[in-house]
């Protein structure tokens, strides 16, 4: 999934992983931009914590 959209990353992304429907889905991210798909990595990776999802988000 593009994540060079931090926006983009949390709103959709963010809405996948809480989705009880959807416990456990792995997600791959990809962008041609290093540091934006650090930062959407790192976003999701807490928001994956903070709400107790069990995703596994790759970069």
């Amino acid at each position: 999934m593009g994540a060079g959209s931090t926006i983009f990353a949390k709103n959709v992304l963010g809405d996948v992983i809480l989705n009880p429907a959807l416990k456990g889905v792995e997600i791959a991210l990809y962008d041609i931009d290093p540091q934006r798909l650090k930062d959407s990595e790192m976003m999701l990776k807490n928001i994956n914590e903070n709400y107790k999802g069990e995703a596994k988000i790759t970069a």
